[in-house]
């Protein structure tokens, strides 16, 4: 029969590696969606990119999948302007100055869209737009992409700022599988210089943070065997290219 401290052992093992996973914990509501459209053939180096697409708009590609981020308080929020926003699988809108919805009532595709969905506060959908995904913190969207025989995968989660907050402070993209995968981090806030330097310890698992900004969001890279955190740097329309990383 075991000791009372060898069940204690055992247990805080457990919580330990729980703890490990926290960024990409399946914790509240989760949200799936399923596009059969033809993936795109990935190039043969296996690589993703970001790259500014406009305006605070920002593109992220994968083996077939575009993501698009949208800055809510950018110029580039208009029902003039949505019409021509670059084709994407996925909308993901952060948060601004400007937090209205009616634009989105110009868009021509059907792609879910994530919003950040405040604590305690309603989100209502203009008229026409079904796929709205009002996000609180820890709930996940799945998407695939699939063409018959394979396959692109993106997890989202939506995640708090400091400890004690509820509110949605970014969400954490992780594209690929449990075998190789790029985790974005797409902020909803802006950071200054101790909040950028406490990033690795609150996004252990993150290789790459969205910074907003009202055009161009900044790009911050978080190396895993460097604990220092350098210079964020601007997001430009060459783009930066990712590879998937063994987990």
């Amino acid at each position: 029969m075991r000791s009372g401290y060898g069940w204690r052992a055992a247990g805080a093992a457990v919580a330990m590696a729980l703890g490990a996973q926290l960024v990409v914990a399946q914790i509240g509501p989760r949200h799936a969606a399923a596009d059969e459209a033809e993936v795109r053939p990935a190039s043969a180096s296996g690589l993703g990119r970001v790259e500014l697409a406009g305006d605070g708009l920002t593109l992220i590609r994968f083996q077939g999948m575009a993501i698009l981020a949208v800055a809510a308080d950018a110029e580039a929020f208009s029902k003039e302007a949505v019409p021509d926003w670059p084709v994407a699988d996925l909308l993901l809108l952060t948060p601004g100055r400007y937090r209205g919805l009616a634009p989105l009532k110009a868009l021509r595709s059907r792609m879910p869209v994530i919003v950040a969905g405040q604590h305690g506060a309603t989100t209502v959908a203009p008229p026409g737009l079904q796929q709205l995904h009002a996000m609180q913190a820890w709930n996940t969207f799945d998407l695939n992409k699939r063409d018959g025989r394979r396959g692109t995968r993106v997890q989202l989660t939506a995640l708090p700022g400091a400890p004690g907050t509820q509110d949605v402070a970014g969400f954490m993209l992780e594209l690929g599988d449990r075998k190789a995968s790029y985790r974005v981090y797409v902020s909803c806030e802006e950071l200054d210089g101790e909040a950028l330097a406490g990033l690795p310890r609150r996004l252990p698992g993150a290789d790459l943070v969205l910074l907003p900004t009202r055009h161009a969001p900044q790009l911050l890279v978080l190396q895993r065997a460097v604990r220092a955190v350098g210079e964020p740097a601007p997001l430009t329309a060459a783009g930066y290219a990712f590879k998937p990383l063994k987990r």
